[in-house]
């Protein structure tokens, strides 16, 4: 193989790892879809997930307020500062 290169060599081949990928995630997709089919989730169940996930996310709400600093009063914001007078 003198005068050729590798890197055309490379280029030609056909790219196992892709093909594998696909085989592997339509495989994990087949899996899914059965084990889906054989073990349903119950409403039950999805209702328990909700609520615990919903009491979570309201626990979180509440531990941000408070570390949030309180804003400054308006009356501060618009006041300018004094500027030196320059006529003496």
């Amino acid at each position: 193989m003198l005068g050729r290169s590798p890197i055309a060599r490379f280029l030609t081949m056909p790219n196992k790892h892709t093909d594998a990928e696909a085989a592997l995630k339509k495989l994990g997709d087949h899996l899914r879809l059965g084990w889906a089919k054989k073990h349903p989730v119950s409403d039950k169940s999805l209702e328990s997930v909700k609520n615990t996930v919903r009491e979570q996310w309201e626990k979180e709400q509440v531990a941000e307020r408070p570390s949030k600093p309180a804003p400054a009063p308006a009356k501060n914001k618009s006041r300018k500062p004094s500027e030196p007078d320059m006529e003496r």
